[in-house]
């Protein structure tokens, strides 16, 4: 199995769709709506985890800050993810950013009455518990993967689980449904921007994806995995 097939049997559905009908509607009538434009912060690191969001529609990228203070984006938040949660039953501080990618629509809970809602709903309990291993799970195989020497192995490891984020079904293969950079990119790998252009100048030529400014495409998503695992166009 390749790592982009890992990665994407790792991300599970939004936690909204995880709910049964009764729950997931009494979670849509809680809190206040509220609308945030592109690059606007939704939440930042240290704040304290007084409010859960719950992302009805749009993107969100989730980033920390690494050792040397550069910016690495952990994973992207898609509608019906939860963000906010370890904050709220830890009872501490929050430990990243979430950060619009695009305009974006959530529901905002109160931690009182998000913590209400899961004492009335043990199954909603168990599923903010496994999305929380999850993400745990998922930045370790990050950090554990980024030792991979061949850049453009790594590239395509992302692009693949991108896929499977917020791809697009076209004529043309699958378009990644939200406006990265390639500093954003970088940054989600997390690898140099120069490395990362070269990568994309090799998969490019190799009739792998297409791409532009802020825009990219999988022409061969097979072709893709491969590179995944074998590390060559």
């Amino acid at each position: 199995m390749g790592l982009g097939q890992e990665a994407a049997e790792e991300r599970e559905r939004p936690f909204l769709e995880r709910l049964d009908e009764p729950v997931r509607a009494r979670l849509l009538e809680m809190g206040t709506p509220q609308t945030y434009e592109g690059r606007q912060a939704l939440m930042r690191a240290g704040e304290p985890g007084d409010f859960v969001m719950l992302l009805r529609h749009g993107y969100v990228k989730v980033t920390s800050a690494d050792r040397m203070g550069a910016t690495v984006i952990l994973d992207v938040g898609v509608p019906g993810d939860l963000h906010g949660e370890i904050a709220v039953i830890a009872g501490g501080i929050r430990m990243a950013d979430v950060v619009a990618i695009e305009e974006v629509h959530v529901r905002r809970i109160a931690a009182s009455e998000f913590n209400r809602f899961l004492l009335e709903h043990p199954a909603a309990m168990r599923e903010v518990l496994v999305s929380v291993a999850r993400r745990f799970v998922l930045a370790q195989r990050q950090r554990t993967q980024s030792w991979k020497p061949q850049a453009v192995a790594r590239v395509a490891t992302r692009l693949d689980y991108l896929v499977d984020v917020c791809g697009i079904r076209t004529p043309d293969g699958w378009r990644i449904g939200i406006p990265l950079s390639q500093d954003e990119l970088a940054q989600f790998i997390p690898m140099g921007r120069t490395m990362v252009a070269q990568a994309l100048d090799k998969l490019r030529k190799a009739g792998v994806v297409a791409s532009s400014r802020r825009a990219i495409t999988v022409i061969d998503r097979e072709a893709l995995r491969v590179v995944t695992e074998k590390g060559v166009t």
